[in-house]
């Protein structure tokens, strides 16, 4: 069987022409105890990861094997440079195994670790094993070339209680186990990176001059040989058919066990192929193409290598600069063979993308109000989570947001700063300009900001569009930011000089500030919308009149429950702070109120009032520690109550707050349902706040206000109101208010109460929009009409057990309470409905 030792680089490295036997055989020597230490770290990696394709020595034998094919058999190396490279294939992926990295213990002390179980927490079908298992496999993959690094010059011990370096010639460990850890490591770098190897290290002292390494080289054949080891030796049929492998990892092991192994292209030696031994049918479609994403990878760093190797100074470039067949999956599949089926390049894609971006993030979405306002809430959101972000990166940062409107050559910019975190090209690269993707998740923020995603920290953002929102307005936008901790020399300019395009301008600029580091531009088309300092805002009621609002208080509206301070300029005159973030000692929640519902540009100064006697009740309401909200209950009811409850999504508004008799007055956050940020609340976490709402105005005194309408509020949360809340019913003659308990004394006496039922609907749900006046002249004699406040969930007639849900379950509540026996029937033709006919009553009794 062909070993290591018979393949072209490995003769080339050791071969008799560079004399000098002593040297030689110390290398070789070195390297066969190197190679048994390596081993026994190797043999623990199917152990502790099963569902790897093999990592054992022998891929890494093969890889001698896989680089003499790509390298070419004239290719030079000498033996330093051989021993050197050996020593990089053995420990390359050596640190896939918890005892190479510690233990599991020290790995999951890592702040990768920690990063990446943040993933796996909420995942409610998982247990507690899988998720710390999943976790394992993922920050080990994604350490394990940062810990290669270090293994050559780390101690391990053997199950004997011995102990060994894998390198142990002193002088050679001490002198190259940097450069190997480097070159190991470096098959994840990305090739700009691999550049800083360099392409020359002198010789050790006491070897031959020409014996000198080339980092850069030695770099390049351990990433094309490790990308183009992939055949059925990694994924051999007796392990398939032994270990119980599911998912992408069988799709991995099936694509290989499938293939033979690299070889020269004889019709093109510039090439090498990728072959099946075995056609992939069908079902082994997802194989396939895993089979086709691994010959791209090739494909792309056989190409890099040959650009980097071919531009040094003495071009040294490899025989191998392609792959049959990567052009397309078509012509792929003249190499790895399928039957039944054939794979082509038959991908989604979106031909007029720009148009999709319009569409998605655009006025389909957000719709033709308030254009202004959902671009100044999505650009204030982003710098939100940027500026957030940095505060659990750096203790006792403090970030704010300024909002510009400013007037250059008869145009008006919206302009947004913020001293958050700042992008990265990669960044801007693969989130910014990538519509529907999401940075904060990624494993690229969790590379930039270690442990940002184990600290606690919830983005706003979730769905990648809320940028392109700018693009409903504008005809020019601008980006200029940088990372926070690089200097300002390294900001990057994005321009969009003629708004949406997919190919903007980029180039490099200095930064203004190191107190800035993001900055975005909108210059506002006029074509679609004119700002203006005024702003008409529709009351969303019937009967209550359009008011006028100043721009810096929808401002306050938009950032009501935001914890981050903004600031306000506009035309060059300043406001100052006008949101103060919700979290601050300074945080005055009357003027907060006033300015963010609104309330001194309605008419007259009901709301001012209002909020001057009430805010006293506000009360923050927490979920897991964080604030996701600031309310009072309201008790206007049935007068006006008009954009005094706030809807937000991260603090910033929904702008789908209620009018007319709305719940709350303050802010309270939703979860996001829709990428427009509609939501609902969770009446379990307002639960709380609820009842605690409740004791502030029992302790006032409850007026007969509060017993007949806060039912009508309250009848979702655990509060029982059943002795005190009060109804109206009238007859022919009067309208009458009473308690539960003097209603069921007059239905003791022989009188019916009729509660009108809603004509639509097949859950029997009473009425508020009954005929009121043909409905009381059609009641009998000692007979009442049921009369309703306000629609609510109270309306229900479904009574479940033990709970005070609706009107109907507490009057049984409290007829049980007094020994009545009462009984409910439904008549048909009891009632006029509203929109015309007559429908059913439900008549109580007393049997």
């Amino acid at each position: 069987m062909m070993t290591y030792k018979d393949t072209t680089l490995w003769k080339e490295a050791f071969n008799d022409k560079y004399g000098y036997i002593a040297l030689r055989e110390r290398l070789t020597n070195a390297f066969e105890i190197a190679h048994n230490n390596a081993s026994f770290l190797l043999d623990k990696i199917r152990i502790d990861f099963p569902s790897l394709t093999i990592h054992d020595i022998t891929h890494v034998d093969s890889l001698w094997q896989v680089a003499s094919i790509i390298a070419g058999k004239d290719y030079q190396l000498n033996p330093l440079e051989g021993f050197i490279l050996g020593c990089s294939f053995l420990i390359h992926d050596a640190a896939l195994s918890y005892i190479a990295v510690g233990g599991k213990d020290s790995l999951r002390s890592t702040t990768e670790w920690k990063d990446f179980y943040s993933d796996y927490i909420s995942k409610s079908d998982m247990t507690d094993e899988e998720k710390e298992y999943e976790t394992d496999f993922r920050t080990i993959r994604y350490l394990h070339a940062k810990y290669a690094k270090d293994l050559c010059n780390q101690i391990f011990d053997r199950e004997n209680g011995s102990t060994f370096y894998i390198i142990e010639d002193d002088e050679l460990r001490k002198h190259l186990w940097q450069v190997i850890g480097d070159i190991a490591a470096s098959h994840h770098w990305n090739m700009d990176k691999v550049k800083t190897l360099g392409n020359q290290i002198p010789a050790l002292a006491g070897f031959p001059v020409d014996w000198r390494i080339n980092p850069l080289k030695l770099a390049c054949l351990l990433r094309c040989a490790d990308a183009g080891h992939i055949d059925s030796g990694r994924a051999p049929d007796y392990l398939l058919k032994l270990l119980d492998i599911n998912g992408v990892s069988r799709n991995h092991w099936e694509a290989q066990n499938k293939l033979s192994q690299i070889d020269i292209d004889t019709t093109n030696k510039s090439n090498v192929i990728i072959a099946s031994n075995i056609a992939f049918s069908e079902s082994d479609y997802a194989a396939w193409n895993v089979v086709y994403d691994a010959v791209m990878v090739l494909n792309n760093e056989l190409i890099q290598s040959y650009e980097v190797l071919n531009n040094l100074p003495s071009p040294i470039p490899f025989q191998a600069r392609r792959v049959s067949g990567a052009g397309s999956r078509e012509e792929l599949c003249k190499y790895v063979k399928t039957y039944g089926w054939f794979p082509c390049d038959a991908n989604i894609h979106i031909s007029n993308i720009e148009g999709v971006i319009k569409t998605l993030g655009g006025e389909k979405l957000y719709g033709k109000e308030k254009k202004v306002e959902y671009v100044v809430r999505e650009l204030i959101q982003n710098a939100r989570d940027a500026i957030v972000a940095r505060k659990y990166l750096e203790e006792g940062f403090e970030g704010r947001i300024d909002v510009y409107i400013e007037e250059k050559d008869n145009n008006q910019w919206l302009i947004v700063k913020d001293n958050g975190i700042g992008m990265s090209m990669q960044t801007i690269k693969d989130y910014l300009l990538n519509f529907g993707r999401s940075f904060w998740a990624s494993d690229l923020a969790k590379e930039e900001n270690p442990g940002l995603a184990s600290s606690g920290f919830k983005s706003v953002g979730q769905f990648g569009i809320g940028f392109y929102s700018i693009f409903m307005i504008a005809s020019e936008v601008i980006v200029e930011t940088r990372k926070y901790n690089e200097s300002l020399n390294s900001n990057i300019k994005l321009r969009f000089p003629n708004g949406l395009c997919l190919r903007p301008i980029v180039s490099q600029c200095n930064g203004s500030s190191m107190n800035v580091s993001t900055i975005i531009k909108v210059c506002i088309n006029p074509k679609e919308v004119i700002w203006k300092n005024i702003v008409k805002v529709h009351s969303g009621m019937s009967g209550v009149k359009d008011f006028n609002v100043p721009f810096k208080d929808i401002l306050a509206n938009i950032t009501a429950g935001l914890d981050v301070d903004v600031y306000y300029n506009e035309l060059g005159n300043s406001f100052g702070k006008i949101h103060v973030n919700i979290y601050s000692e300074n945080f005055d929640k009357h003027q907060w109120l006033i300015d963010a519902t609104y309330a001194r540009h309605h008419e007259g100064q009901r709301y001012v009032k209002y909020i001057d006697s009430n805010y006293n009740r506000l009360r923050y309401i927490y979920f897991n520690e964080q604030i996701v909200g600031l309310a009072a209950l309201n008790t206007l009811y049935q007068r006006h109550f008009s954009y005094m409850s706030i809807r937000t999504v991260g603090g910033l508004s929904t702008f789908s707050g209620d009018s007319g008799m709305g719940l709350y007055m303050g802010y309270i956050s939703t979860e996001p349902e829709t990428a427009r940020r509609d939501g609902k609340f969770d009446t379990k976490i307002l639960n709380e706040w609820v009842i605690e709402q409740y004791d502030i105005l029992l302790k006032q005194g409850l007026t007969d206000s509060d017993k007949l309408w806060l039912p009508y509020n309250l009848c979702n949360f655990d509060i029982d109101m059943c002795d005190i809340l009060m109804v109206y019913f009238a007859n022919k003659s009067s309208l009458f208010s009473a308690d539960l308990k003097s209603l069921l004394s007059l239905i003791a006496k022989g009188a019916n109460l009729v509660f009108a039922i809603a004509p639509h609907g097949d859950d029997d749900r009473i009425d508020t929009y009954t005929d009121r006046e043909r409905s009381i002249n059609m009641l009998n004699e000692n007979e009442y009409l049921f009369i309703p406040c306000t629609n609510s969930s109270f309306l229900n007639t479904e009574v479940k057990d033990n709970s005070y849900f609706n009107i109907i379950s507490c009057i049984k509540a409290v007829a049980a309470k007094m020994e009545l026996k009462i009984q409910f029937n439904l008549v048909d033709n009891k009632t006029h409905s509203g929109i015309g006919g007559r429908y059913k009553g439900l008549v109580l009794s007393c049997s």
